[in-house]
């Protein structure tokens, strides 16, 4: 059985005034970046229709086979040494495509950039996970979640800006700066944070290198580029390798991911709804900016992430009121709606209801599956949530950018899609776990 051991645990002098923007400026870029190139990848000059959702996915599909791993890296090295190397990672890989030229080498950055910023993102809750007070771990979750969401919804407006000033570099540039400056100063305020938890003595780099290539194949074979033979290889392929990823979790006593969780007696279906969820915004942001070719257009799409604010708020209110799979249906049910008013009456109304269903469903899928097990299990529970959002964003790309490829019309990519989703509202119906946020 794998052992632990413990880190000693040393307060930091770090301020709190100097703590929490080191923590949450990087959070305003992962935001930033979680919407600012699927709002532009059509206006980019390298990228042509075979690789421009590689150079979307290749950011996610990494973030989403890492982010545990670095987590076990954290407990090892200490939070401050993994965020200060991510972020000098996520710098260096996001400033790379400036100076290159070719789709491939974008793409192989951008998947280099993912596992950097999957080391800032598992740091960052390490650290806050780990201040000593309720509520500043209260707080520092709050300003978390405040900050992605206004990075979130400033990236389309700085994409369609600088794409509009034929500056694209300058979207390569500047978060680089950015995150060059906070490694530089986590390097010298936070090397010495370490934490007073166990720590897992397994890093299990050969489990996250089977989810990597695995899910890289599933989502090779949704894309529409390439021969149908070759796409439906690669998802068989891809589902060889994560079955094996699953039955190497199933054997281990110290697993990065507990597949166990993931069955509908148990967090299967909040599991499911933070998937879709997380794929309905990413994938929206990615088709409604498609058309998109000023600011005044982009708008309806970055003020998705206020809708989607306004819904995590929306669910506190009403959490009370419904059973816990009602919450999840009507959520995502309310996010196919959405879809189905952008294909025939406009973005405004729709980014609301998709925004709205969105927010609602993310944040009961988070409170359920934390709030559904017990204390010793949380950690777990918390690697399958933030595993089960960056697949949701890989996938919600892959999806959406595929079926547009195919039909070539944004109306129909959106009904197909609210399609989908009202399915898995459906499948939801066959859950059997019992919840409480």
């Amino acid at each position: 059985m794998t052992g632990t051991v413990l880190a000693p645990a040393r307060s930091t002098p770090v301020p709190k005034k100097v703590l929490f923007p080191l923590l949450l400026v990087p959070m305003f870029l992962g935001g930033v970046d979680s919407t600012l190139f699927n709002s532009v990848a059509h206006d980019l000059p390298v990228l042509t229709d075979s690789w421009r959702l590689w150079f979307i996915d290749g950011y996610t599909i990494a973030l989403a086979s890492s982010v545990v791993l670095g987590s076990r890296l954290g407990a090892r090295l200490g939070p401050g040494v993994t965020l200060a190397t991510g972020l000098f990672v996520f710098a260096l890989a996001g400033a790379s495509p400036a100076l290159l030229d070719s789709a491939a080498t974008w793409t192989a950055s951008r998947f280099v950039q993912g596992f950097g910023y999957a080391l800032i993102v598992s740091s960052v809750a390490s650290v806050i996970g780990g201040l000593p007070e309720t509520s500043e771990r209260t707080l520092g979750y709050s300003l978390w979640i405040t900050t992605y969401s206004v990075g979130a919804g400033t990236g389309p407006l700085i994409g369609r800006t600088f794409v509009g000033m034929d500056a694209y570099a300058t979207l390569f540039w500047l978060p680089a700066a950015v995150a060059l400056v906070c490694g530089v100063l986590a390097t010298a305020l936070l090397r010495g944070v370490t934490l007073g938890q166990a720590s897992s003595t397994k890093v299990d780099i050969a489990s996250s290198a089977l989810a990597f290539v695995g899910f890289g194949l599933f989502v090779a074979g949704l894309q529409s580029h390439g021969a149908a033979l070759g796409r439906v290889l690669a998802t068989v392929a891809g589902c060889l390798v994560l079955a094996v990823f699953c039955a190497r979790q199933l054997r281990s006593h110290d697993p990065l991911i507990d597949v166990r969780m993931l069955s509908f007696s148990r967090l299967g279906a909040p599991s499911l709804a933070l998937v879709v969820s997380s794929a309905g915004y990413t994938g929206s942001v990615f088709l409604f900016s498609a058309e998109a070719d000023s600011f005044l257009s982009i708008l309806p799409v970055s003020v998705l992430a206020l809708w989607v604010s306004l819904g995590g708020f929306a669910f506190h209110k009403l959490q009370d009121r419904f059973t816990a799979v009602h919450m999840l249906q009507v959520s995502l049910a309310t996010c196919a709606a959405g879809l189905v008013v952008a294909a025939f009456v406009g973005l405004w109304p729709a980014g609301f209801l998709i925004g709205l269903g969105v927010g609602v469903s993310m944040a009961s899928g988070d409170a359920y599956l934390l709030g559904s097990v017990p204390p010793k299990d949380v950690a777990r529970a918390a690697a399958l949530q933030e595993t089960s959002l960056a697949v949701g964003a890989a996938l919600g790309v892959a999806g959406f950018g595929g079926i547009l490829a195919a039909t070539d019309s944004i109306a129909g990519t959106a009904v197909i899609t609210a399609t989908a989703i009202t399915a898995v509202v459906a499948a939801l119906r066959l859950n059997r776990g019992v919840f409480k946020a």
